[in-house]
């Protein structure tokens, strides 16, 4: 009788840490799901001062000013009070969507309004004129950015900052079940990094 209590109680103690190792797992899965993480491929190349290699500087002349575009001609408009950043940007497909002339919204990126999506913009970062991210080197985390959207403003604060190699890939860390706005550009005095910026929804005013 008691050899059968002792394995009775040697069964029950073993279901009950194979019950605590899958409760664990489980734990631990879920939250690496909610983490997941997005790659990306991107290409931020720059010289010394982060001006893109294609562009090329006109010397001992005045560039002719381009035509002022109208606001309803972007898709959204990037919002920065602490920076003081207001900038346009344009659907995917727009022959303007391009990290040589304009903040970029990178194609994998989704819209606003989609539930639980990834708003992903790129810019350069430097001294040239189309260095729409040069300052995006003040930001901390708890900081807001605004995205205005279709009559909406999509009001994000941000979560996480953290660096990445520049080779020609981003991997994004984010919660893939929350909306997200995702920054990118080059990182200030290191050429051979590049900042990621990861701010979540708020609200939508």
């Amino acid at each position: 009788m008691s050899k059968i209590s002792n394995k009775a109680v040697v069964t029950i103690t073993f279901t009950l840490i194979i019950i605590g190792v899958l409760l664990i797992s489980s734990d631990y899965l879920k939250s690496k799901k909610e983490k997941a993480y997005e790659k990306i491929r991107i290409s931020l190349m720059t010289t010394d001062d982060n001006t893109p290699k294609n562009i090329e500087e006109k010397e001992e002349s005045t560039p002719e000013p381009e035509p002022e575009k109208q606001e309803d001609e972007y898709l959204g408009v990037l919002e920065i009070d602490k920076i003081n950043l207001s900038q346009g940007f344009y659907d995917k497909n727009n022959p303007d969507n391009n990290v040589s002339k304009n903040v970029t919204f990178l194609e994998p990126s989704n819209y606003p309004d989609e539930n639980n999506g990834n708003i992903i913009l790129v810019a350069h970062s430097g001294t040239s004129h189309i260095a729409y991210f040069k300052h995006l080197y003040q930001l901390k985390v708890g900081d807001t950015a605004r995205v205005i959207y279709k009559g909406k403003t999509y009001i994000y604060k941000i979560d996480n900052i953290y660096y990445e190699e520049k080779d020609g890939e981003v991997t994004i860390y984010r919660n893939m079940n929350k909306n997200t706005l995702t920054l990118i550009t080059c990182t200030k005095n290191d050429d051979t990094k590049q900042t990621i910026y990861i701010a979540y929804l708020e609200s939508i005013n």
